[in-house]
């Protein structure tokens, strides 16, 4: 007889319950002994047996073994596992966060700052462009998608080659926030000079090359967080007297904008202007391998560290292919180096975090507690629509693509939009969104729950994209309306709260409906037309049958005389 398995402890704690689980999978399996489980699972029945002890996480290749040989699914309980272990990380990274204060090599999400300047790698070639552009013009746009690093290449690139060395030049930095004209104020402060004030020194001379600097971040806030019109006018007015020289105030502009806000600098005339005379764009995209490359392991060997080969392709191969995901790169960094072997960065470390996937769930799930109900129900729909259809097989990744911009323009949507942008869940460009990262779908519980739940919902939304979309593309052609049982289904779907029409769908049903009233209007004109016809030809019949005696009994009437 195999010996009995020892008891868990007492308690209930999420490494218990995952030992718990691991226990009941394989009593459904039929308890075999662990020597026959390790067999199947070419792993030692030590290994398999400590793993489900609940004293400490076994790791990635052992819990896949285990639930292999216990013919479970292995993909759910890989992600359990990374869920498990960012858990962990996370709470072995906070004991360790002030020992790490000032050696860190990595800054972990936020963007890199200008005493970060020492440890940014991998962007030197933009950034020598916008040097050499910034010394013609007086304004630069730095644009580009969310996620791909402007703030950083801005803050730890510009300011700090700018700001430092014999031949530095007075900057500021600001973000627009609530009140732009505040900050403003402070930086032209910073720069030694108030509103009305000039800032140029003697040796500017209004010159492109030189001169005082004012980088303005993330100055799609002017429409996402200012919401005074008449402040937001003020400021972009001083923007623009700056870049010019037009005013007082003298100073090189750098504006750095999401690229769905880039219409900003055509929208106000006279930044439309200095943008035409004095400006120039630095469009940023997705950094190139060798970019990621140096990246990862710059800042390493700076601080005495080594990359482990392994390591470097699996993050280069995941960063590269999805559109914002240099924040989670380096947040993945930050708790690998936490987790380091020695002084290397292992293969091992990051996935003992979570990987990326551990990460995206955790992001995820604390944005959504954080949302009030209206909020949490107007992210599910925004996360749905952005999750991709189903795969042809099963098994199979979800098929994605960026979803238009015009299909989020609903009451609250916008800000629930921007709140998952600014999370780094999401990505917007300048006609599109999608997902900053694609295994969230199946990384986080939450939002695979909701794309699993009422697929013939989904389905019928996803069909209901692209008839909106070619009803729009096609002029609004009226044949392209849904009609009849189709119409029915969708709108008691819609009244159903199962979904939730945006932008051209919204206007497409609006249309579908209008003509279905129409249609029975019209069907209700003829019905009327036929029945008053019938009507109109059974009273002719009826005088005609009358008439029809009359004339006979005037036609019979002669004969009977002449008998």
């Amino acid at each position: 007889m195999p010996r009995r398995e020892s008891p868990l402890d007492q308690g209930d704690g999420a490494l218990l319950r995952f030992a718990a689980d691991l226990r009941a999978l394989r009593a459904r399996a039929g308890s075999p002994p662990y020597r026959q489980l390790a067999l199947r699972a070419h792993c030692s029945a030590a290994s398999l047996s400590v793993a489900a002890g609940g004293r400490r996480l076994p790791s990635l290749a052992v819990t896949r073994a285990y639930v292999q040989a216990c013919g479970g699914d292995v993909r759910e309980w890989q992600l359990r596992w990374q869920l498990l272990a960012a858990e962990q990380a996370a709470d072995t990274a906070a004991r360790r966060r002030a020992q790490d204060t000032g050696r860190a090599p990595y800054p972990g999400a936020a963007p890199f700052e200008a005493a970060d300047s020492a440890r940014y790698f991998g962007r030197e070639a933009l950034l020598d462009q916008l040097v050499e552009q910034l010394a013609r013009r007086r304004l630069i746009a730095v644009t580009g998608p969310s996620g791909v690093g402007k703030s950083s290449l801005v803050r730890a690139g510009l300011l700090a080659r700018l700001g430092a060395g014999p031949s530095a030049v007075p900057t500021a930095l600001l973000t627009p926030g609530e009140q732009p004209m505040a900050a403003y104020a402070a930086a032209l402060a910073q720069l030694g000079s108030r509103p009305g004030e000039g800032t140029a020194g003697p040796a500017d001379g209004g010159s492109a090359g030189g001169g005082p600097l004012l980088v303005v971040d993330q100055g799609e806030e002017l429409y996402t967080r200012c919401q005074d019109p008449a402040e937001r006018r003020r400021f972009l007015d001083a923007l623009a007297e700056l870049a010019t020289g037009a005013g007082q105030q003298r100073c090189r502009v750098v504006l750095v904008l999401r690229s769905d806000h880039e219409e900003l600098l055509a929208r106000h005339p006279g930044l439309a202007a200095a943008a035409g005379t004095h400006g120039a764009r630095l469009p940023v995209g997705r950094p190139e391998p060798e970019e990621l490359r140096r990246a990862i392991t710059e800042p390493a060997v700076r601080a005495g560290c080594t990359v482990e080969g392994a390591l470097l392709a699996v993050l280069i191969a995941a960063a590269a292919q999805q559109p914002g995901a240099l924040p989670l790169l380096s947040a993945a960094l930050l708790e690998t180096w936490r987790r380091r072997s020695g002084n290397a960065l292992t293969l091992a470390g990051f996935q003992a975090t979570g990987g990326f996937e551990g990460a995206l769930a955790r992001t995820a799930e604390a944005l959504y507690e954080g949302l009030d109900a209206p909020d949490r129900e107007r992210a599910r729909a925004v996360l749905r629509r952005l999750g991709g259809e189903a795969p042809p097989v099963d098994g199979a990744e979800r098929l994605r693509r960026p979803v238009g911009r015009e299909e989020f323009e609903g009451p609250g949507v916008p800000a629930v939009l921007e709140r998952l942008v600014r999370a780094r869940l999401v990505v917007l460009d300048r006609q599109s969104v999608e997902l900053a990262h694609h295994a969230l779908p199946y990384a986080w519980p939450r939002l695979r729950e909701w794309l699993a739940e009422e697929p013939e919902a989904l389905g019928d939304h996803r069909r209901l994209t692209v008839a909106a979309r070619g009803w729009a593309a096609a002029d609004r052609d009226p044949e392209l309306l849904y009609r009849g049982a189709r119409l029915d289904l969708v709108r008691r779907r819609v009244a159903a709260g199962e979904l939730t029409p945006a932008g051209v769908e919204r206007a497409f049903l609006a249309a579908a409906a209008r003509a279905a009233a129409a249609d029975r209007r019209r069907l209700r004109r003829q019905g009327l037309a036929v029945a008053t016809l019938a009507a109109a030809g059974g009273a002719l019949l009826t005088l005609a049958g009358g008439a029809g005696g009359r004339l006979g009994r005037w036609i019979d009437r002669p004969r009977a005389q002449g008998s």
